[in-house]
């Protein structure tokens, strides 16, 4: 399904910026909501494959050293765009900040854009999205903090938990994010909690073994 989902995204991309001449605004506003429905059905699928993937008995992560900081700026660095369209800014690591970890590098920065976009989403406009460095005993910890509605302490477990969602009226992807965030973070010896209040914004602390 990938194949033809990312086809038909990019077509509609195509039409939508009207690159082959113009359009009626309708037209191109169709063509938009295409794009945006099949980038949904792609992050769904993507979400299938890795639920696949992780509760597979033989399932193994890659541990490499890697640098938590680096990795926190490209996933920064990938969802920019959108934090400009949905007027949110982030708050990212300096380029000379450091946090020698082990993991694996694809796996952490699945966890990390999963962490930001979340942040993103459900961001109001003008609001900031923080990413901090931490080191917490044998640990590498980076920490995302949004300026949203905030978690409710009695929901903190569901919303780790398979197809787990607070608040299924809002707009979201599978239920599936933070699930399998959660359970990469452990695969790699670390964890991801969550520390939120309603009205307080939320604050995600994802955690990775520090390099001896």
């Amino acid at each position: 399904m990938r194949g033809p989902l990312g086809k038909i995204i990019a077509n509609a991309d195509s039409i939508s910026a009207q690159l082959e001449g113009p359009l009626k605004p309708d037209y191109a506003e169709y063509a938009s909501d295409i794009a945006n429905a099949g980038r949904h059905l792609l992050g769904l699928v993507e979400d299938l494959v890795d639920l696949q993937a992780i509760e597979r008995e033989d399932f193994a992560i890659l541990i490499e050293p890697i640098d938590l900081a680096d990795v926190a700026r490209r996933a920064a660095g990938l969802l920019g765009v959108r934090a400009a369209q949905s007027e949110v800014r982030i708050d990212k690591p300096a380029t000379d900040d450091a946090l020698p970890v082990t993991g694996e590098f694809r796996r952490a920065l699945q966890v990390m854009v999963n962490l930001i976009g979340n942040a993103v989403r459900y961001s109001p406009p003008g609001a900031m999205v923080w990413i901090r460095l931490e080191r917490e005993g044998n640990m590498g910890c980076v920490i995302v903090a949004d300026q949203g509605k905030g978690i409710a302490p009695e929901d903190h477990a569901r919303i780790f938990e398979k197809f787990g969602r607070v608040d299924d009226s809002e707009p979201g992807g599978s239920g599936l994010g933070l699930y399998i965030a959660r359970r990469l973070a452990r695969a790699m010896g670390g964890d991801l909690t969550v520390d939120s209040a309603p009205g307080m914004g939320a604050r995600f602390v994802f955690k990775l073994p520090l390099r001896k």
